[in-house]
């Protein structure tokens, strides 16, 4: 009877120990698929996480090349700009000095005199009309001087004006007439030679 009993008590304690046993394994392999689980979920927010600092740093990128761009636009144009403002203003100063001289805007009319049909009247500074009108009456023949009339304007203070068909088409000659085509002729060119760019 006790060996039945001691028998009994062996087999008890095994089952226990093996039911014990396989208990603890399926905690331990709970454990591990958990944090297997864990290990997978946080690796895939740290490659989510790593993938949208990405994006953004891309992004923050892109947006500051484009930045610099503009940056670089604006002051290519204000240094143009600046170009050409200083080039209108020296090329008026220097073309108004020169056209202020009564005999170059004598010798200017009458070139534009002789290609004009016959009564063209040209309006110049009243304090060159005298000398203009008098080197026009040398110059040109009897009946071309008899077609232009020369008029003293205070519109006009270098340069001069050509008016024909009665005053319906005007031709500008004035300092800042002459001065602005050569500044938007030059003016580009300028730019283009600052930039290191040939053409336009």
């Amino acid at each position: 009877m006790a060996e039945e009993l001691q028998t009994l008590l062996d087999r008890i304690q095994s089952e226990g120990v093996e039911k014990a046993n396989a208990r603890a394994a399926e905690i331990v392999a709970e454990a591990e698929k958990k944090a297997a689980e864990t290990i997978a979920l946080a690796e895939k927010k740290a490659a989510e996480t790593k993938a949208a600092a990405e994006a953004d740093a891309a992004t923050l990128r892109a947006r500051a090349e484009q930045s610099l761009a503009q940056a670089g636009r604006d002051v290519r144009l204000a240094i143009s700009q600046a170009i050409q403002e200083t080039l209108e203003r020296v090329l008026l100063r220097d073309v108004s000095a020169a056209m202020r001289d009564p005999a170059l805007v004598a010798r200017c009319a009458e070139e534009v005199v002789k290609a004009m049909p016959s009564g063209a009247e040209l309006a110049v500074a009243s304090a060159n009309a005298e000398a203009v009108a008098a080197h026009l009456r040398a110059s040109l023949a009897a009946d071309a001087a008899a077609g232009v009339r020369v008029a003293p304007s205070d519109d006009v203070t270098a340069g001069f004006r050509v008016f024909v068909q009665d005053g319906r088409v005007e031709h500008d000659f004035t300092a800042e007439a002459v001065a602005g085509a050569l500044a938007r002729g030059v003016g580009p060119t300028l730019a283009a030679l600052a930039f290191g760019k040939s053409g336009n």
